[in-house]
């Protein structure tokens, strides 16, 4: 990276976006690197403006923090050297950007807002366009089109800049991910519209996932009135520096990523969601039926207003979706992130969600009228209390921020707990079946690699068919989990690593006879809400399983009274265990 920003110094190009986004959270957690001190050595390394991208309210994580921790992190990484925060909300909710272009003028630096674009019955270029005007009446002093799906046409592109341009008056620059094809057709279309910058990539990582290549842009833009101030050579020599490291990324680099899917223009998902997607089947043993859950994931975004399908709010669709199919009835499984979706702490969403849905998952419970931000309470002292409590020392106002946004990376990496990932280790095979099932346990997040799996790449998924059933002598494993500070000893059986299930059983009728009330998912039992003698009604909830990193309500099919409570808070328990008995 340093490398590539001195040799790209003297380009002439309109900036480098270096930080902030999913890369802060992969630097901590997977390097185990301070994602400042990154910063630093790229701002050392050149006087081009550099770029960050922040998720409004939620900065670089992925839930909303109090305003204070959003004042002390644009503070901080301004101070760090970044010039632009290009800052969007996965909901275009103009609320949870209220609080960070304040704190990014007050830094005198410049405040970008990013218009995610989507399509759906409810977004139109119209829409995009007023949005455009009210964000540039909030105080943001430029605009950017942002379409990490590339759903983006030329004529939605021509269209939404032409009007931003005309309405506005401020610069637009332009994002599109080529995984559709349609990119260089909107990138042409938004030039001659008036955008006034796009965004590319060198080309050994351009394409596919990424984004269009700097060097054919510049060159399909030559001789004409639009042609970028760039210089061409600068950036071939650039190019040429970053094809001889690509090499050191073979073990790591999928090239699927440099592929076009049109799949994509169907689904909406960009290609990480699609992998967020094929790792929460596996783990749910539906992998044979990922169409169905394609056309739930469709279903679920029109129930939730049709948000866009970008982190964070993509995982609540697609984690909702899986649970709708494995329990082969829509919403019997609700996890916590969609009834937070529902009650607001998110946001407002796009369009009107389904009012028998949303009761349905919040039940008698109001949604806030209010931005999420002013429902937090203020954690930076807590969270400096508890990082000296746990003997991580008196921390500055940098590491007090990555304890706050990733708490259990933040304290593994001032431990030297785990070593980060490096590039063409040779994985050992017990490590490698660690992390098949630390994936099951994460519902497939690898972002919190447990013990010596840190250092190996994420295992390969099979291909969707019939899933294979271990056999029970496999022994279980025991790990040391960290939450939060707090350490707590985990079994996990190794029999039920997302393997062994081979298919889901439909929902028994509802009835008042006996019965258990059965775990759907395998999890961990996080609560338990009824003792024996309770009556019970039909829909009532007798269990809360963390799964699929939610928290999800387990609902009794019977009527009548316990019997028998079967399981114990902080039990990981298996598909089919019975969890409470009812009389």
């Amino acid at each position: 990276m340093v490398t590539l920003a001195q040799e790209l110094d003297a380009s002439g190009l309109a900036g480098l976006e270096v930080f902030g986004g999913a890369t802060f959270g992969v630097a901590l957690s997977n390097l185990r690197e301070d994602p400042f001190e990154r910063l630093r050595a790229v701002r050392a390394a050149t006087s081009l403006p550099l770029y960050g991208l922040i998720r409004g309210q939620s900065l670089v994580g992925s839930r909303p923090v109090p305003d204070e921790v959003v004042d002390l992190f644009i503070a901080t990484v301004a101070e760090l050297g970044l010039d632009v925060f290009r800052c969007f909300d996965p909901l275009n909710d103009l609320r949870n950007l209220a609080r960070v272009v304040a704190a990014v003028r007050a830094s005198g630096k410049r405040a970008e807002a990013a218009l995610v674009y989507t399509e759906s019955p409810v977004h139109s270029a119209d829409g995009f366009v007023r949005l455009g005007v009210e964000l540039a009446g909030m105080g943001f002093q430029s605009l950017s089109l942002f379409d990490p799906a590339g759903m983006l046409g030329a004529g939605s592109a021509r269209a939404i800049v032409s009007g931003l341009v005309t309405e506005t008056g401020l610069p637009v620059s332009v994002h599109c991910a080529t995984i559709t094809g349609q990119a260089a057709f909107a990138y042409l279309a938004a030039a001659e519209a008036g955008a006034s910058s796009l965004d590319v990539c060198l080309s050994p990582l351009a394409g596919g996932a990424s984004l269009p290549g700097t060097e054919g842009v510049l060159a399909a833009l030559r001789g004409t009135e639009m042609a970028p101030l760039v210089d061409p050579s600068a950036v071939l020599a650039a190019a040429d520096t970053l094809d001889a490291l690509m090499p050191l990324y073979e073990l790591v680099a999928d090239p699927s990523g440099w592929q076009l899917d049109s799949s994509t223009l169907r689904t909406q998902m960009a290609p990480s969601i699609q992998q967020h997607l094929l790792w929460e089947c596996a783990a749910q043993g539906v992998g044979e039926r990922i169409p169905a859950v394609v056309e739930e994931i469709a279903r679920v975004r029109a129930d939730m207003g049709y948000p866009a399908l970008i982190s964070p709010v993509a995982e609540v669709v697609v984690s909702q979706a899986v649970a709708n199919v494995a329990s082969q009835d829509r919403y019997l499984i609700v996890g916590q992130d969609l009834k937070d979706y529902f009650l607001g702490l998110f946001g407002a969403p796009p369009g009107p969600a389904d009012p028998e849905i949303r009761r349905l998952v919040i039940g008698t419970e109001e949604p806030i009228t209010v931005r999420p931000g002013d429902v937090l309470e203020p954690m930076l002292a807590d969270a400096r209390r508890r990082m000296v409590k746990h003997q991580l020392g008196d921390p500055s106002d940098e590491q007090l921020l990555e304890f706050v946004l990733f708490p259990e990376a933040t304290a593994a990496t001032m431990r030297g707990d785990l070593q980060g990932e490096r590039l063409g280790d040779e994985p050992e095979l017990a490590a490698a079946e660690e992390v098949q099932v630390a994936a099951v346990v994460d519902g497939g997040d690898l972002s919190e690699p447990i013990g010596d799996a840190a250092a190996i790449p994420a295992p390969t998924l099979p291909a969707p068919g019939p899933v294979p059933v271990v056999e029970e002598t496999v022994p279980s494993r025991e790990f040391t989990v960290e939450v939060d500070g707090e350490v707590f000893e985990v079994k996990v059986v190794a029999r039920d690593a997302g393997f062994a299930i081979s298919g889901v059983a439909p929902r028994p009728p509802a009835t008042s006879g006996g019965g258990a009330v059965k775990a759907p998912m395998q999890g961990l039992i996080a609560r338990i809400p009824v003792k024996v003698g309770d009556h019970v009604e039909v829909g009532q909830t007798v269990a809360v399983l963390e799964a699929m990193k939610m928290q999800n309500d387990i609902p009794s099919d019977l009527a009548g009274v316990v019997q028998a409570v079967n399981v114990a808070e902080g039990q990981v328990v298996s598909r089919g265990d019975s969890l409470v008995t009812i009389a």
